[in-house]
């Protein structure tokens, strides 16, 4: 089934970040519902994210429920990165990754994942193989029966602190 239904079903990869976080954070961000854009933790992340790797290729590259923070060929392969601010989120960033290699498989492109994280200076390259495509059906398939749902409830978490969304549940 390809990732691109409609508009009101669309499957992003910030949902699917989200989704290893927080149900109802990606409940939210399906719903096209922004953090609070002042935070201090997303301020930080957008600067890094801006200072980062800046030789290396083409940044911010879009596609319908994508943005491709950085593309670039290696000999014939073909390259796409994710910066982080920190390797912590390694699993959600692995699989909001695989996505953006989904993405471009269905538009014939092949490619290789790296997630990149400069402050740490950690690199995790990232294939697209069966194992691989499996474990991001499954977060697919359940965000599409997310999406479908009213708002989870709230649970507390340790990154709740530093959560965009942390006002609308919090509050």
């Amino acid at each position: 089934m390809s990732l691109m239904e409609d508009d009101e079903r669309l499957i992003t990869g910030s949902a699917i970040l989200s989704y290893h976080t927080c149900a109802l954070q990606a409940w939210l961000t399906l719903r096209r519902f922004m953090p609070e854009q002042e935070n201090p933790f997303l301020i930080v992340g957008r600067f890094i994210h801006k200072n980062s790797y800046q030789e290396k290729g083409e940044k911010e590259i879009e596609l319908p429920g994508a943005k491709i923070d950085i593309i670039w060929k290696e000999g014939a392969v073909t390259i796409v990165g994710e910066i982080k601010k920190s390797s912590r989120s390694f699993q959600g960033a692995k699989l909001q990754l695989l996505f953006y290699l989904k993405l471009l498989s269905e538009r014939s492109v092949k490619a290789v994942g790296r997630i990149m994280v400069p402050l740490e200076k950690k690199t995790l390259d990232i294939a697209w193989d069966e194992q691989n495509r499996y474990e991001l059906d499954a977060v697919i398939d359940r965000l599409r029966k997310l999406a479908d749902s009213e708002a989870p409830a709230p649970e507390w978490k340790s990154v709740c602190s530093k959560c965009g969304f942390s006002d609308f549940c919090w509050s």
